[in-house]
């Protein structure tokens, strides 16, 4: 399943790791669980998309993610899932600030971290890189 999302265009436009084989698929997503915690989000029965987190220092967990489906982009899917995910984090690990990192010309990624309470720091930018934190309320 896995191996079919990561070739979907809508996928691989931003997501792409080369993972374009069974094997290849295995051997990325098969790490030891203390580097990445890997889920996938259901939906009313459905396997509706791909999370993953990453602590990226003391206080920092790094997130991505995808939908499987590009019929359901842009209907309020992606940030539904995306706050469910970051409350998830936020009860397993409690940290201070959640980061993400689309592509600057993501823009409909954008909009979805928007809304899920994530802002952005230029400071951690660059040319492609926009770079996104939601900090812990109890953190501030």
């Amino acid at each position: 399943m896995l191996q079919d999302w990561l070739q979907r265009p809508h996928i691989r436009e931003w997501w792409d790791d080369g993972d374009d084989t069974l094997d290849k698929v295995a051997a990325h997503y098969s790490r030891s669980p203390e580097e990445t915690k890997r889920f996938l989000a259901v939906v009313d029965g459905v396997d509706a998309g791909y999370f993953q987190y990453s602590r990226l220092g003391p206080t920092e967990i790094g997130v991505d993610q995808f939908l499987a489906d590009g019929g359901a982009l842009s209907q309020g899917l992606g940030a539904r899932c995306l706050t469910e995910f970051v409350t998830l984090i936020d009860g397993r690990e409690a940290p201070d600030t959640i980061s993400l990192d689309p592509h600057q010309s993501n823009r409909r990624a954008i909009r979805c971290y928007e809304k899920c309470g994530f802002v952005h720091d230029p400071a951690q930018s660059d040319a492609d890189i926009y770079f996104m934190l939601k900090v812990r309320e109890e953190a501030i």
